[in-house]
């Protein structure tokens, strides 16, 4: 009767047992063969009782996924943005960035060649420095010729102006002489009609006496015949004085040339000013062939040679303001309310350690943006953030420069103790990754 394995025996059939000849099965001419060491039996699985009694705790495969992701989190290092890490004194607000400023980009107005350079990149230049001379003949031809037009339209206006100055005198004597001349006329048709009435009643008074035989017939007709000379002189000065009123007339439409002749010499004003305009804005071209700095800062990038063509709009230099330096950090979403315009902030270098430089926060994105691509892991460039700008209150010496790794630290809460990032732990955008964002 045969007896079934138990837990303890997986193999029923012939042990190898050192030192002797392995079973040949009974097949015939098989040589015996050496037996390997015995491998040692399985080991029990304890009871619940034995492992109670030892204290083994039996690990489930879930917490194995908790431990594993604990680990991964633990070595991904600090991410691009702000947040407050254990240690960290409440009240302040740590990130990481770099230095950046306020560009200025030198154009030219006009087409033109490039005759001189005086400054390159990195050079540190003054305001009203001289950057490059520019320099174009044609634009020089276009001065000459606006020259040429304000002054044949200056000639054009000084004739009109004389002609009227001469056309105002001529007109007003005309109109004196004129009205004159109707006084007078007026004055012989007065003395006129007054000898007429004069002559007629005389006539009246000798043709009495006529018929009454007290004077001679002659003198009646003498009386008649002077009437009538005193009423042909009445017709002749009527007809002096509508003469001498047709002269005034014309005398005052003079005056109404006048106006024309004022609103000729106005237009020919305004023809010099738009050519003194014209003249003043290519000078202006001309003057602006001198590339002048307009602030103190730095040139960042020279785009042009000596020789080469520029066309209006064309970079020549740009420059940064070094006296108007920035960090732009990013702050996630969860911390953006605690940052405000005006908080007080600290600003600190590699190249000046321990060194504080005061800043303040001056702009705060509206909007939420994803955090930038240069980050190394997706989980980071997934997230949400703020960009945040903290401007320099001051750059003594000017030893800060665009492109610098810098540490900010914003206290949004009054009472704080300001920190080194050092000793708080440096966590955001790590130097570099910023990537002049």
């Amino acid at each position: 009767m045969s007896r079934e394995a138990g837990p303890e025996r997986r193999d029923a059939g012939p042990r190898l047992v050192p030192g002797r000849s392995r079973p040949t099965n009974g097949r015939p001419g098989a040589e015996p063969e050496t037996a390997a060491p015995p491998l040692p039996p399985p080991a029990a699985e304890p009871t619940p009782a034995r492992a109670a009694g030892r204290g083994v705790l039996r690990v489930r495969p879930w917490a194995l996924v908790l431990l594993a992701g604990a680990a991964v989190a633990a070595i991904a290092g600090p991410s691009i943005v702000s947040r407050l890490a254990p240690g960290t004194p409440p009240g302040l607000l740590v990130a990481s960035g770099r230095i950046e400023g306020r560009i200025t980009t030198l154009t030219p107005k006009s087409s033109a060649w490039v005759a001189t350079l005086h400054a390159d990149e990195g050079d540190t230049v003054q305001p009203g420095q001289l950057l490059a001379t520019l320099d174009d003949r044609a634009q020089r031809e276009r001065v000459r010729s606006a020259e040429a037009q304000l002054a044949a339209t200056t000639e054009k206006l000084r004739a009109a102006t004389v002609q009227l100055a001469v056309t105002e005198r001529q007109v007003a004597l005309q109109v004196e002489q004129a009205s004159a001349a109707v006084r007078e006329a007026e004055a012989r048709l007065r003395r006129a009609r007054a000898n007429q009435d004069q002559a007629e009643r005389d006539a009246a008074r000798v043709a009495l006496l006529v018929a009454r035989d007290l004077l001679a017939a002659q003198e009646g007709e003498h009386a008649r015949l002077a009437a009538e000379v005193a009423e042909q002189g009445v017709r002749e000065a009527e007809a002096a004085l509508a003469t001498a009123e047709k002269r005034l007339a014309l005398a005052r439409l003079g005056a109404q040339q006048l106006d024309t002749l004022r609103a000729e010499r106005d237009a020919l004003a305004r023809q010099r000013l738009q050519a003194e305009a014209q003249l003043a804005e290519q000078r202006t071209h001309v003057a602006d062939f001198e590339v002048r700095s307009p602030i103190a800062g730095r040139v960042l990038t020279r785009t042009v040679e000596r020789g080469e063509r520029v066309d209006p709009g064309t970079p020549l230099f740009t420059l940064v303001d070094l006296d108007r330096l920035y960090v732009k950090i990013y702050v996630p979403e969860p911390s953006i309310g605690r940052v405000a315009l005006g908080q007080e902030a600290r600003v600190y270098v590699d190249a000046y350690p321990g060194r504080a430089f005061a800043a303040r926060v001056s702009r705060i994105s509206e909007e939420a943006e994803f955090t930038p691509k240069n980050v190394e892991t997706r989980e980071e460039r997934v997230k949400l953030v703020f960009a945040v700008e903290v401007a320099l209150a001051e750059n003594p010496g000017g030893i800060l420069k665009p492109g610098m790794p810098a540490d900010a630290v914003v206290r949004w809460q009054p009472d704080a103790p300001w920190v080194l990032p050092d000793s708080a732990g440096r966590w955001g955008l790590r130097p570099g990754d910023a990537g002049g964002r």
